[in-house]
């Protein structure tokens, strides 16, 4: 027994007591070592180890084997995926220098105006702030194919994320009520698109805004589809080329949107642009924050944002108009310029893929999935069969609906091609015949091969 206190003899019994026999002596002299050095001038003997190590780096105790060869592995892991590019901050790393590779605004014409196909930036007058994507950041429910559209701070340079290209709305069929211009020049109360630079998505910036043009989109406000902070209605970029993402240039003097119908629109010259399906301004929520890979950004929405009117609805009174005759003019959190550069350059058109292979492609996945499951190819061509009239034309509306009924997750732009292909001279009109003996066709090489 030590030559200490009560205390310190009964710590040292338990440890005893907890081991077996074989262990016993090797823990005490541990226990006794730790005593000695604190109690070296009762004891002796021991006090020249006082304020030694008491194990070296090289003293194995535990798994050290399993945990040797696991830190081995982790280590060969990081290499690998060093040298393949995969780990999460080389992702990140591309990401952002994709994303922020900088970009020469330019025009087509050497004039003050605005032109279809430049390379601009929709700029907020309130907040200097510019409209900007994130294609990173996407909306992770089944079938949409729609990321973020946020205002960016501080914008000190083009870059691909907050740079846009000018694109014609062009219906898909004539609409007797829409003015048309021949020239590339934008004009008040025209409708137009809003693509992404393609070099956000690592393509190369053509006039029609890439292979597949990344617009600026939004939808009517429903339990649904809102804005992620601000719950109102949503803005965001899209795949799809639906009128959501049209959007129609108008002065923001409502007394003078009549007026200045088919006038050019200077650069720097404030707009509004109001979304032509739901009829709400673009609008930067003031306050509202949206955080992101690349900070503390703000929100985008669809709303109007009016003051009270009095002074409005004073100087009607004036000019001996009925109050309330004019709408409300919005302030200026609704106001926007479009930006252009100094250079003069036109931009190439993007080389479409083949249509055919394309079509080919689409159907080989349509087969490949009605394949994996069994009776979905039957009830595939019974509902072809049923939905089609007894020309055997089925509206090309109708294709998806009737695909995911089926089971098939073919993304929709392929449906779009699938569509196109099998189209007829009617409009929006396919031959379902002909789509379900090419789907025939590929089963039966597929099951051959």
């Amino acid at each position: 027994r030590f030559q200490s206190s009560t205390g310190r003899e009964s710590i040292c019994e338990v440890y005893l007591d907890s081991l077996q026999v074989g262990e016993a002596r090797p823990l005490f002299s541990i226990v006794w070592h730790r005593f000695s050095m604190s109690r070296g001038s009762e004891l002796g003997g021991y006090a020249h180890l006082a304020g030694s190590a008491r194990f070296q780096s090289s003293t194995c105790m535990g798994n050290w084997a399993e945990e040797r060869e696991l830190r081995r592995t982790i280590l060969k892991d990081i290499l690998a995926k060093k040298t393949q590019g995969t780990l999460r901050l080389d992702a990140y790393h591309q990401r952002m220098s994709m994303a922020l590779d900088e970009v020469e605004l330019t025009r087509v014409r050497d004039d003050p105006y605005v032109h279809f196909g430049d390379v601009v930036q929709l700029v907020h007058l309130e907040t200097g702030q510019a409209v900007a994507g994130d294609v990173t950041d996407r909306d992770q429910r089944p079938g949409e194919e729609a990321c973020a559209a946020t205002a960016a701070p501080d914008v000190r340079a083009p870059c691909a994320r907050n740079t846009f290209v000018l694109l014609k709305h062009l219906p898909d069929h004539g609409a007797p009520l829409e003015n048309y211009y021949d020239d590339d020049c934008l004009r008040y109360g025209q409708k137009i698109r809003l693509a992404l630079n393609p070099r956000a998505m690592g393509e190369v910036t053509t006039a029609d805004g890439g292979t597949r043009p990344l617009c600026l989109f939004s939808k009517p406000l429903s339990m649904t589809y809102f804005a992620k902070y601000s719950r109102k209605q949503l803005v965001g970029l899209t795949h799809r080329k639906t009128y959501d993402s049209v959007w129609q240039v108008l002065t923001p003097d409502p007394t003078q949107r009549v007026v200045s119908e088919g006038v050019e629109v200077l650069a720097g010259a404030p707009i509004l642009l109001v979304h032509a399906a739901t009829q709400q301004p673009l609008i930067v929520e003031e306050g509202q924050v949206y955080p992101n890979e690349f900070g503390n950004e703000r929100e985008l929405s669809a709303r109007q944002s009016t003051g009270h009117g009095s002074k409005q609805g004073l100087e009607q009174t004036a000019k001996g108009l009925m109050k309330g005759t004019i709408p409300r003019a919005e302030n200026s959190l609704n106001y926007f310029a479009f930006i252009t550069g100094e250079k003069i350059e036109e931009l190439p058109a993007s080389s479409k893929p083949d249509d055919s292979a394309a079509a080919d492609a689409a159907i080989n996945a349509v087969v490949g999935e009605l394949l994996s499951k069994a009776g979905s190819l039957k009830l595939l061509e019974k509902k072809m069969v049923t939905l089609s009239n007894e020309r055997s034309e089925l509206p090309s509306a109708e294709l998806l609906m009737v695909l995911r009924q089926c089971g098939c997750s073919l993304p929709e732009h392929y449906v779009a091609i699938l569509a196109a292909k099998f189209g007829t001279h009617k409009h929006a009109i396919m031959d379902a015949g002909a789509f379900l003996q090419a789907v025939r066709s590929a089963a039966m090489t597929s099951s051959a091969s």
